[in-house]
């Protein structure tokens, strides 16, 4: 039998009820669990008006900073919790680079971060050597007839993508 590891925290996606995102993330941070949920702004039109909201950048996603022991009381402690993303049957862990990724990528830009499951026809490994995104590093993609960086989160099978000056990349090595 594995034993159990109480200390080493690891990130792990959860996969939520549909518009329980917020809910969920609720329930964890008043267990005193670290949890993230990236949200992005988007303009809604209503019949009177326009509003800017705040809107998961993954529908039904949130991530979960825990340890062994963790991982298996949070499907029993919060309403709102389908499953663990897994591929086959195998636990996936989301890398902190991921995590890190998404964070970066949300504070360059909210409005134009787009996401996509697509296959896309990946060109060149690019890395960012200028500006907000410096350090970041990706695939260059041909989108809607615009090139933009796409960054893969393997753990849940996404690209993030945004558009970006080609003078801010260079070849990566």
């Amino acid at each position: 039998m594995k034993k159990i590891d109480e200390k080493k925290k690891k990130w792990f996606a959860i996969y939520t009820k549909p518009r329980a995102e917020k809910k969920v993330l609720e329930q964890l941070q008043k267990l005193g669990y670290t949890a993230y949920l990236p949200l992005k702004k988007e303009i809604r039109q209503w019949k009177d008006r326009l509003k800017k909201i705040e809107v998961p950048l993954f529908s039904s996603y949130i991530f979960v900073n825990v340890n062994d022991k963790e991982y298996l009381e949070i499907p029993k402690q919060v309403k709102g919790f389908v499953k663990y993303v897994n591929i086959g049957k195998q636990r996936t862990e989301v890398r902190e680079e991921e995590i890190e990724a998404i964070k970066k990528m949300l504070k360059f830009s909210q409005e134009t971060i787009e996401t996509s499951s697509e296959n896309f026809e990946l060109l060149e490994k690019v890395e960012i050597k200028s500006g907000k995104l410096k350090g970041l590093s990706g695939r260059l993609v041909e989108f809607r007839g615009k090139y933009r960086i796409a960054v893969r989160i393997e753990s849940i099978g996404t690209n993030l993508l945004v558009e970006i000056n080609r003078n801010y990349v260079k070849k990566a090595e």
